[in-house]
């Protein structure tokens, strides 16, 4: 049997007090931001399972997510570095909800339009680029800089590109207190279609770097960035690589699983919604329903063994 040292304990503890916190503030933070009306009952819910199953039914599962244009990127210097510059990166999303009666209500959040990234690049062309996706709630480019390790990855010779996803950071609606008190969370109309504006927004973003002459292209994200990685693995075969760590693997289970002792949970039981309507309501863009379009050798998935928010069991659902 594997020995577990004192200190392997303790961090373990440690961690776990840590992912327990975590789940609070995350319940705390959604229903902040408008819970589930408890007066929907099972024929509503149905009635967007229609709506955004759409394209599932009719054998189309990759219509939810159409490929963008290359975008009109501004593009401002913010910084030098050995061997190349720091770039501040904004453009019009130009996202089309899926449900056009959603759209005035979905252009109503006026920053969410605005996507950016901060970019470390070298000077020249060809340099491989990763991208590196965000966990929920981390709205900030110097915490994203520090997290994926920016500056080594920078010296190892690639081109490091950091975009904002919905509803995060400069893109959180004014008044909001935390970038991700909108995305994701108990809202299905706005929490699917902003999880198809992360996919058009970062397929936006590869389309704008390979046209400006960088090399080999491809995502790693962790938490909500690893759920949008596994979706790009799925949507974007041009990808060169896409490294999902301890990643979201499926946004019902985690309602689901982790809302099990709340009022919420029971009231919603009681009106006849259950699990798997609830990831039938999700199911559009679920990494789960779509096969990769990615070769297993362009593919690396992490998972962390004592994770309480996603444990090992989900990571290895979605490999």
């Amino acid at each position: 049997m594997e020995s577990v040292s004192l200190s392997d304990r303790i961090l373990a503890t440690v961690a776990q007090g840590t992912d327990r916190f975590a789940l609070h503030f995350m319940e705390k933070l959604w229903l902040s931001a408008g819970g589930p009306n408890t007066d929907s009952d099972r024929a509503a819910q149905e009635e967007f399972v229609e709506v955004y199953g759409a394209g599932i039914e009719r054998g189309e599962p990759l219509a939810f997510f159409p490929q963008p244009p290359i975008p009109h990127v501004e593009v401002q210097n913010i910084g030098r570095l050995r061997g190349g510059r720091r770039e501040h990166l904004s453009w019009h999303s130009g996202y089309r909800t899926w449900d056009p009666q959603y759209q005035n209500e979905y252009d109503g959040y006026e920053r969410n339009t605005q996507a950016c990234a901060e970019a470390m690049l070298h000077e020249g062309y060809g340099h491989d680029t990763v991208i590196c996706l965000h966990t929920w709630t981390t709205g900030y480019f110097a915490l994203q800089r520090q997290v994926y390790m920016a500056d080594k990855l920078y010296r190892a010779g690639l081109n490091v590109v950091l975009p904002m996803l919905p509803f995060h950071g400069s893109r959180n609606p004014a008044g909001s207190r935390f970038g991700g008190q909108f995305f994701p969370g108990t809202v299905p109309q706005r929490t699917n279609e902003a999880f198809g504006q992360s996919v058009w927004d970062v397929r936006s973003l590869v389309r704008w770097l390979r046209a400006e002459g960088c090399g080999k292209v491809g995502v790693m994200g962790m938490s909500l960035g690893g759920y949008v990685a596994g979706l790009l693995a799925s949507v974007d075969a041009e990808l060169d690589f896409a490294i999902p760590m301890i990643p979201m693997v499926s946004m019902a289970d985690l309602l689901w699983e982790h809302g099990a002792e709340h009022p919420i949970r029971k009231e919603a039981e009681r009106r006849g919604i259950t699990l798997d309507l609830t990831r039938s309501l999700y199911r559009v863009h679920s990494p789960l329903e779509l096969a990769p379009r990615l070769p297993a050798e362009r593919l690396m998935l992490v998972a962390g063994t004592g994770d309480r928010i996603w444990s090992r069991e989900h990571v290895e659902r979605l490999w």
